[in-house]
């Protein structure tokens, strides 16, 4: 069973004890009440509008990541592939949204899949840093320190990640020995490109478009409970939703079922509501957050990307239509099928490992670059 398979499984089965823990507990409590009058559908509808605005932010924040790199995205693209991301993210497991986002961007912004990988990577990086900072300092201010590891699981932390630091070092000394090391650089190198440029202005602008973001989403998380007379303040919302985002790095099954919603209950509990209104609360998030962003990525796939088949078809095409360059910054560009360069030697000849490899117009005969290693 491979690593991915057994990553899956592990996400399914979270999934489901978290899920089936979160049903018998809500079982045991009250019926939940749901917003009824138009003042609570009225911030039901500011949270659904207010989450679309944060939405709109990741996709800018993507588009300006991408262009850092060097590709070129167009605005609309970044906007629909975002929403198809997240609804294929809320409907598919191990995160199929985003490999969506990586086969159907790639040709439209110019760039290689390697590099909107990397772009992907620096969004997670840029979330983790304002999340992990938020929910340390909320945790510990607003909520009397819940959520936050016991003493216990911080020493297992620790010694996973001094085990995680001793495999890679292991890992690197190998592939030095195997002369393996300069061919992996080459092959990560695109990724970690748009991590890498988040430094100076650049680094600081798209950290600012991050805290808007997650400002955005607490506003989306208080319009909730202010729907449900929860009364929480600007601070709790934002702990709720910190609280959740950690929890969501829990490998999970699509949506992050079961493991958004007991952050949803254990948030709640903390800062005081009651147990009904926890349950209430988790059916209205999960409403907010999941349905209206499915339905709008489905309806951009379909109408812009040629739904399924169109999908099939781009996943086809990239691995033959697009041979990968250096390009700015190093994350690669894109070489158009009418116009591909091809790899010539002479006929009966086999390159050795260090052989440079001529670079030269398949219609035309004639080197169009530099040798490349």
């Amino acid at each position: 069973m491979d690593s991915r398979r057994s990553l899956r499984l592990l996400g399914w089965a979270v999934s489901v004890l978290c899920v089936a823990g979160v049903v018998v507990w809500a079982l045991g409590q009250d019926a939940p009440r749901l917003p009824t009058e138009p003042s609570d559908l009225a911030a039901v509808a500011a949270a659904v509008g207010l989450y679309g605005v944060c939405t709109a932010l990741r996709a800018e924040r993507w588009r300006l990541l991408l262009r850092d790199v060097g590709a070129r995205p167009a605005r609309l693209d970044a906007y629909g592939l975002t929403a198809v991301g997240y609804m294929g993210n809320n409907v598919l497991p191990a995160r199929a949204g985003d490999l969506m986002r990586v086969v159907l961007m790639a040709p439209r912004a110019g760039t290689t899949r390697r590099g909107v990988i990397g772009t992907l990577l620096a969004e997670r990086l840029l979330d983790i840093a304002v999340l992990a900072t938020l929910f340390v300092v909320l945790a510990a201010t607003v909520a009397g320190g819940a959520g936050l590891p016991g003493t216990r699981t911080l020493a297992l932390l620790g010694g996973l990640a001094v085990a995680a630091l001793a495999g890679a070092l292991l890992a690197w000394r190998l592939l030095h020995t195997r002369g393996l090391l300069e061919r992996v650089r080459g092959f990560v190198g695109p990724m970690v490109v748009s991590t890498r440029n988040l430094r100076g202005a650049h680094g600081a602008s798209m950290l600012g478009l991050t805290v808007l973001v997650w400002l955005g989403e607490a506003g989306v998380w208080g319009s909730c409970a202010a729907a449900l007379d929860l009364g929480a303040s600007p601070l709790e919302a934002l702990y709720l939703v910190a609280l959740a985002s950690m929890f969501a790095l829990i490998p999970s099954g699509p949506g992050y079922a079961g493991t958004q919603d007991a952050a949803a209950v254990i948030g709640i509990k903390a800062i005081g509501g009651t147990s009904a209104q926890a349950v209430s609360y988790v059916l209205l998030v999960r409403f907010v957050l999941f349905v209206p962003i499915t339905a709008a990525g489905l309806l951009a796939l379909v109408a812009r990307y040629g739904g399924i088949a169109g999908l099939r078809s781009a996943t086809r095409r990239a691995g033959s239509d697009e041979l990968a360059v250096d390009g700015p910054g190093g994350a690669g560009g894109v070489v158009p099928a009418e116009g591909r360069r091809s790899r010539r030697r002479p006929r009966g000849a086999l390159r050795g490992a260090d052989e440079p490899v001529e670079i030269v117009e398949a219609d035309e005969g004639r080197p169009v670059g530099e040798h490349l290693a």
